[in-house]
């Protein structure tokens, strides 16, 4: 008897026959028993063994015989193929455990599992409990449970999202291994991984009441948060689910679920996540407008007022409605809804302290913007400024910048009195922590003020009210983590290369190095400036960055800087000049006639320096003549002694 008719006989006995004698005598008598036990048969598109066939069929004593003929009986039982499911669909990768479990032989699943050593965690796709809570078998559930085969809360799905049993099983919707679950004990506040949803939030997202009521009398928590911040609550009413939203808000407090309602409310119109191609549709309004009338509803019931703002220029003088009959008067004015949307998170969300608030602000700010609309951003986002730094979250000016470019771009009048009240924002707290960013906003609204100070229309009280902004901020004599003082970055071409906030638009506005806005410093206030400060890190004076441009201004820039009694020998770190770095012939023609004769008190600090006479012992740091010397050489001299020291 060749192979292929053992085979075949075999697979006809255990279809048509339970003679497990019968089948154990002809194992007996093969030599190549392993190979027939691992043969695959093809049937109907099916693809299975022998032990999948009689798993299939119910024939336990014929699974046992089998079993104990295998050399190898984990293999052959984790031996998987191509298998109909009961309701006729193809399953692939089904082993024999799971052929048992969806036919409902669970005593050949007991052999499999205790004599075979199954893994119950080897279904098609997921372990064969979530297998089965997914088809709905509560008998398969009942088994694996009750026989202690499956962990009720270990058990996940073997993909990315890890849910659980019982989240499995509400996703679903099968409501009767829901309860069997919440018996066994299940935990109801499992989160998923990926989400952090619990198994009542896919309940309320999906809708199922009753599976919600069985969740909260088994004590599953209707205030967990998932990682966007949205309670069960909030998924039902997302998801207009409004019977599990009269019941929840049954289980919490009135006022809290209110306040959640609002914020789906307005996630309906307000877009908070990064995605540029969110577009606002007709019928994202009518769920705003739906679920407001709701809340409106249940704020009249249960007699719960709201606190509403004052009416402020940020949000063009709107307030909030206040009852149904003032937002029946706006629903049909999308602009006036977005607002109202606006209104509402700020007011919740401002006492959270959720940054969330933000982004949706900003959008609006710059859509302002691209309608022509400059004034109302303005008042926007100085009140959105406002928000961050009560929120002692970090913010800057970078924004104002390029708002400011923008209307200069387009010859829009900025007026003195608000521009002067935007750069006193940088006298605020939140403006006061050591950052680049935070002096070079300043230094770029300088910049800005030097372009209004050009123009004919401007007043001599509104001129004097920018000067007397730009005092005080000099007055501070704020530097960069570097050393460099308004003048180094006022004078370096870096500083134009560094813009990297929408540059497109304010790089063609604002440029650097930049003639009169250090003529500006350097003669109205020099008691502030330093002409001679040398950066931190490279010991270079405003001169020396000066003269290593290469821009058009850079030779006028320089004569300035001369002029105004620059030192022409001034020593950085490597004990270079001035001259010694320069490279645009026309600098260095200049700097030429500058060298000689030199100036008695600077040939004796370059003499005090290559003597090394000890001048730090005489003269305290905070000296001028210490000042004087350290430009002079002391610089390049700190340098090797810090080197020499590390």
């Amino acid at each position: 008897m060749n192979e292929l008719t053992n085979n075949d006989d075999l697979y006809a006995l255990i279809c048509h026959h339970d003679d497990a004698n019968e089948l154990d005598s002809r194992l007996k008598t093969l030599s190549n028993v392993d190979e027939i036990l691992m043969f695959s048969h093809q049937r109907d598109d099916q693809s299975l063994t022998l032990l999948m066939l009689a798993s299939l069929y119910g024939k336990d004593d014929m699974v046992r015989v089998l079993l104990s003929h295998s050399s190898d009986v984990h293999k052959l039982v984790e031996f998987h193929g191509y298998v109909f499911r009961i309701d006729g669909t193809l399953v692939k990768n089904a082993r024999a455990l799971w052929c048992a479990c969806d036919r409902g032989h669970y005593t050949v699943a007991r052999a499999l599992i205790e004599i075979g050593g199954a893994d119950i965690d080897n279904g098609p796709r997921y372990p064969i409990l979530i297998d089965a809570i997914i088809a709905g078998r509560l008998d398969t559930v009942r088994f694996l449970i009750d026989n202690g085969y499956a962990d009720i809360n270990n058990t996940r799905n073997n993909d990315n999202y890890k849910l659980n049993s019982l989240i499995m099983a509400v996703i679903h919707g099968h409501t009767h291994i829901v309860a069997f679950l919440l018996e066994k004990g299940s935990q109801c506040d499992y989160m998923a991984p990926t989400s952090n949803n619990t198994a009542l939030s896919y309940a309320a997202m999906k809708g199922y009441l009753e599976i919600v009521r069985l969740l909260c009398a088994a004590g599953a928590c209707s205030s967990s948060k998932n990682k966007n911040g949205q309670t069960p609550l909030m998924l039902a009413a997302k998801n207009e689910r409004m019977d599990i939203v009269d019941y929840l808000l049954e289980q919490n407090d009135s006022e809290t679920g209110i306040k959640e309602l609002e914020l789906v409310a307005c996630s309906f119109i307000v877009i908070v996540t990064n995605n540029n191609n969110n577009i606002i549709q007709q019928v994202h309004f009518q769920k705003m407008i739906r679920l407001m009338y709701k809340i409106f509803e249940i704020r009249q019931i249960k007699n719960i007022s709201k606190t509403v703002a004052p009416a402020i220029a940020a949000y063009a003088f709107y307030q909030e409605c206040q009852t149904i009959e003032e937002f029946n008067k706006i629903e049909h004015d999308n602009e006036r809804l977005y607002i109202e949307a606006l209104l509402i998170r700020e007011r919740i969300l401002v006492s959270e302290k959720d940054d969330t608030l933000f982004k949706p602000l900003l959008v609006v700010g710059d859509k302002l913007v691209e309608r022509g609309q400059f004034e109302r951003c303005l008042h926007l986002w100085e009140h959105t400024f406002y928000l961050y730094q009560n929120m002692n979250l970090e913010t800057g000016l970078h924004r104002f910048v390029w708002l400011f470019c923008r209307m200069l771009s387009v010859n829009v009048h900025i007026s003195p009195q608000r521009f002067v009240q935007i750069c006193r924002l940088t006298f605020e707290p939140s403006q006061q922590k050591p950052k680049d960013d935070y002096i070079k906003n300043a230094l770029c609204f300088l910049a800005i003020a030097i372009k209004i100070l050009e123009r004919p229309t401007i007043t001599k009280a509104e001129r004097q009210l920018i000067y007397q902004w730009i005092n005080d901020f000099c007055h501070r004599k704020r530097t960069t983590s570097h050393g460099q003082t308004l003048l180094h970055l006022c004078v370096d071409e870096q500083t134009y290369y560094d813009i990297n906030y929408r540059p497109q638009d304010i790089k063609p506005i604002l440029k650097f190095p930049n003639l009169a806005l250090a003529q500006l410093l350097i003669t109205r206030y020099s008691q502030w400036i330093d002409l001679n400060a040398a950066e931190a890190t490279s010991g270079n004076t405003a001169l020396h960055i000066s003269c290593k441009n290469s821009t058009i201004d850079s030779l006028a820039v320089v004569q300035l800087l001369l002029n105004s009694g620059a030192h022409i020998d001034c020593m950085n770190i490597h004990n270079r000049t001035p001259f010694d770095i320069a490279q645009a012939i026309p600098i260095r023609t200049l700097l030429k006639t500058k060298q000689f004769p030199s100036r008695l008190k600077c040939l004796c600090a370059r003499l005090v320096l290559d003597k090394q006479l000890p001048y730090e012992l005489i003269w305290s740091n905070e000296t001028e003549m210490n000042s004087f010397l350290f430009l002079h050489g002391g610089v390049a001299k700190r340098n090797e002694n810090n080197l020499t020291n590390n």
